[in-house]
């Protein structure tokens, strides 16, 4: 089968036609992209001749067709005038008043009287169903505990939810994006999921969970290629591996390859030390700090040690020891944190089962996949929880290097580049790293990027600063919206050790689907390191302007951008 044809058999199927799935769906309309691709990786995966890919669990799941959405928003008063005039806040109040079919209710009541794990309430609109634009965090997938012991309270629960999605479809976040994009009104469909993982004391989390891609389109190395597909894996919830915080990355045909490289100190910089879970007393999303639970831990995972190990602090860089429950240790001499060391040697039939079900999902697809999933190791379970087709801009500009005579180069980068070029950039926004680590208010510097923004107005430029950009930890990164930085052509990450800023290599998250779609160069260059450069005289020495916070500095020039995906260089130059 061709790519094409197999791209359009992939969109001609309907579920609802398919007596495996239909009786999971309410309604008559389509169910959305985020359902429908779903659905149709677990028919690809139960009809393969490999077990352990039909053994691929699908969480037990209930969908929403989009003539729900229609039915409902056409009973909304004065609904143009609503998207009009009215804040999202008053957007929201007004869908709450509006009920369900009873269609909705009495499928609930069915779904929720045999089950009472903790929910998610995931957007699936029409849209979402596109090969390019994957809506990644732009409209609201919530959750709920379920915990109530009322079955007509815990229906009432969902449904206050549902109407929450579908108000999104009008909230900014998401009319903006499909503004910039040309798209027009969205249709929103449903899917109703009990979350991956069990109760673990007071804690409800699967052991670990994370994202795949079966195209690694920004390589942390040479050595690996970029059919080799992708893995971005955390302990507990995934909310985490969609996010930019630290999570371990493997390429799946060689896992033992760390983009940080070797060195224990910067594994121990890169590791995760906390993790996600949905807490009982609360019934909310909640952080949890390895070090405050980790004796506890053992408990619930006697393969612990495998995802933590025991970073001790020595005259160098330092070094890993062995963990176990009766480790004993002062916080002077070391810390817990989470590495995945073992992983692979361990879980060696995890990796074996991704690297034949992500090119099976891009072959029955036609184009590269993307997918979320949970996994238990102790039991090799594996749930798929979405699959969609993974956008992968072909055919950038790749040229030759270019010759920098009479050139300066501002930037230098050695990994996580693709192939592109582009030259006559006017402008260049810096965050100044020293000014940022020591600033008492990071929201006002994010805020400050976003008027620079509007003040360069169509004006493409260069973005360089320290750590994460669009980190939700100020501390990690400049905590800016990605709706404050629409005009920016690239994006220059810099690791500075003396400020404790790092780039994190996090391909994979909601911030790296938007850079994919709208074409944004991107760039981590770590400071000191072989074949990186941070031209700190350059930046000295250029005049430049403040913006609205004196950690902003504003350049004029004529910059240019080369980089070349193949031999994993990145370069910004202005002539000198």
């Amino acid at each position: 089968m061709t790519t094409e044809e197999a791209q359009a058999e992939y969109f001609a199927w309907d579920p609802a036609h398919d007596p495996e799935f239909a009786h999971f769906i309410i309604g008559t309309g389509p169910i959305g992209g985020k359902g429908r691709s779903l659905l149709f990786a677990i028919k690809a995966l139960r009809e393969s001749a490999d077990e352990k890919l039909r053994s691929v669990v699908l969480p037990r799941s209930r969908y929403l067709g989009t003539d729900i959405f229609t039915d409902f928003i056409s009973r909304v008063p004065a609904l143009s005038d609503l998207r009009a005039n009215a804040s999202p806040e008053d957007i929201e109040a007004e869908f709450l008043k509006i009920d369900l079919p009873d269609l909705v209710t009495s499928a609930l009541y069915g779904y929720l009287a045999e089950m009472r794990d903790p929910v998610a309430i995931r957007s699936s609109s029409m849209l979402e169903d596109s090969l390019k634009y994957s809506f990644a965090g732009k409209y609201l997938s919530p959750f709920l505990l379920n915990s109530e012991e009322s079955l007509a309270d815990r229906v009432r629960a969902v449904e206050r939810q549902i109407k929450r999605v579908y108000s999104r479809t009008y909230f900014p976040a998401a009319t903006s994006y499909r503004q910039k994009h040309g798209l027009g009104d969205d249709l929103m469909g449903i899917v109703i999921m009990r979350i991956s993982g069990r109760w673990r004391g007071d804690y409800y989390y699967p052991t670990t969970a994370g994202v795949g891609f079966s195209y690694n389109g920004r390589r942390w190395t040479t050595r690996i290629k970029r059919e080799d597909g992708l893995i971005r894996m955390v302990f507990g919830l995934g909310t985490m591996s969609t996010k930019r915080g630290y999570a371990r990355t493997y390429s799946l045909t060689n896992p033992f390859l760390r983009p940080e490289g070797s060195s224990a100190y910067k594994i121990m910089k890169h590791s995760q030390e906390h993790f996600h879970a949905i807490g009982r007393a609360t019934g909310e999303l909640t952080t949890i700090d390895i070090k405050e639970v980790w004796r506890d831990a053992f408990r619930w995972h006697p393969d612990f040690s495998t995802y933590a190990s025991l970073y001790l602090y020595d005259e160098d860089q330092g070094y890993f020891g062995s963990l176990d429950k009766m480790s004993i240790f002062s916080p002077a001499e070391g810390k817990i944190c989470m590495p995945f060391e073992m992983f692979p040697k361990t879980h060696a039939a995890f990796f074996k089962t991704m690297s034949k079900l992500l090119p099976l999902l891009q072959e029955k697809m036609g184009t590269y996949a993307d997918i979320e999933f949970s996994y238990e190791p102790l039991e090799n379970r594996l749930e798929l929880l979405q699959a969609r087709p993974l956008w992968v801009k072909e055919g950038y500009d790749a040229k030759n290097s270019p010759s920098l005579e009479g050139c300066e180069t501002i930037l230098k980068a050695d990994r996580m580049v693709t192939d592109g070029s582009c030259d006559s950039i006017k402008y260049l926004v810096l965050v100044d790293p020293e000014i940022y680590a020591a600033c008492s208010d990071f929201q006002s510097v994010a805020r400050a990027l976003g008027e620079m923004n509007k003040r360069l107005g169509p004006e493409k430029y260069i973005l360089v600063a320290p750590g994460r950009v669009g980190s939700s930890s100020p501390e990690l990164g400049v905590p800016v919206r990605y709706d404050e930085i629409t005009n920016v052509a690239c994006i220059v990450e810099v690791g500075i050790p003396k400020t404790g800023h790092m780039p994190e290599l996090s391909y994979g998250t909601h911030f790296f689907s938007d850079l994919e779609t709208d074409q944004i160069f991107y760039m981590p260059v770590f400071h000191g390191e072989a074949d990186n450069i941070y031209n700190e005289g350059w930046f000295a020495r250029a005049p430049f302007e403040y913006g609205e916070h004196r950690a902003i500095r504003l350049y004029r020039g004529d910059f240019s951008v080369y980089m070349n995906g193949d031999q994993n260089i990145g370069i910004v130059s202005c002539p000198q």
